[in-house]
């Protein structure tokens, strides 16, 4: 891809949302890759486990949310999450750097598999995540559809 694309964001979410509406986001914003889908993040200290170490729950909601855009910009369908196994595999130190990669193993009529990693720029592993995604309902689609907010770049499928 010569240009970055990105997918559209919900401003109440915990991991995509807007600060001004929701002061908890993490603020990230998704890019759309060749084989899937990539988030950067680097906790503070409220994202905060253990001291300096970054909880379980927000490296859980950031697989999770990478894992299933990845089900979900593959079969151009919202997705909802049926369930999700992560493997801890190191501690994630606050404020290190990391890449969060999604991408779809397998899809079926109506659910997908995905699986994904946080990595630093040395390919230190520190997470690993598979789950599977159903397909959300036409009805429900919709309505979601029309409160996500598309900004310059996002990709335009979910209108």
């Amino acid at each position: 891809m010569s240009k970055d694309t990105y997918l559209p964001t919900y401003e109440g979410c915990l991991v995509c949302g807007e600060p001004e509406v929701n002061p908890s986001t993490l603020n990230r914003r998704f890019k759309v890759t060749n084989d899937g889908v990539e988030v950067e993040f680097q906790a503070d200290a409220r994202q905060a486990g253990y001291k300096d170490v970054v909880h379980g729950g927000i490296i859980t909601a950031l697989l999770d949310e990478t894992i299933g855009w990845s089900v979900a910009v593959e079969r151009k369908k919202l997705f909802v999450t049926g369930e999700i196994t992560v493997r801890f595999v190191r501690p994630l130190p606050g404020g290190q750097s990391v890449t969060v990669r999604g991408r779809t193993v397998e899809h079926k009529s109506r659910y997908s598999i995905a699986e994904g990693e946080i990595t630093d720029a040395d390919g230190v592993v520190y997470a690993k995540a598979s789950g599977k995604f159903f397909l959300m309902r036409d009805q429900e689609s919709s309505q979601i559809s029309q409160y996500l907010k598309y900004h310059d770049n996002d990709l335009q499928i979910f209108k």
